[in-house]
């Protein structure tokens, strides 16, 4: 058998390996954006202030469970403006949890 076929077989297993990794780094990533951060999607409620909102959310694997009705306090209520969010808007959001809530520092609106 020639040389450079010999090479194939662990070649392309190696390629694919790190193909897997880097699929699950993403995935991992998605999740958790940094440290102290956790991303959980949902459907926006309502608002209960300038910086309280509601939030019906899908459950964030490692932090909580689906849960139907939550509070977040967001970061600024100006973050909570401009994304223009209306009740029934389906969400991702980018949380910090302190030791009293959980603090939301980015919101974006998803399809």
């Amino acid at each position: 058998m020639p040389r450079s076929r010999r090479w194939a077989v662990p070649l392309v297993f190696v390629l694919l390996l790190a193909g897997f990794a880097a699929g699950i780094w993403g995935s991992y990533r998605e999740v958790y954006p940094g440290q102290g951060l956790f991303r959980v999607t949902g459907v926006f409620e309502g608002r209960g202030s300038d910086t309280l909102i509601l939030v019906s959310h899908d459950a964030a694997p490692g932090v909580m469970d689906e849960m139907s009705g939550m509070a977040f306090y967001a970061e600024t209520k100006e973050m909570l403006d401009g994304a223009g969010l209306r009740r029934g808007d389906r969400v991702r959001l980018t949380v910090r949890q302190l030791p009293d809530r959980y603090l939301v520092v980015e919101i974006r609106k998803i399809q």
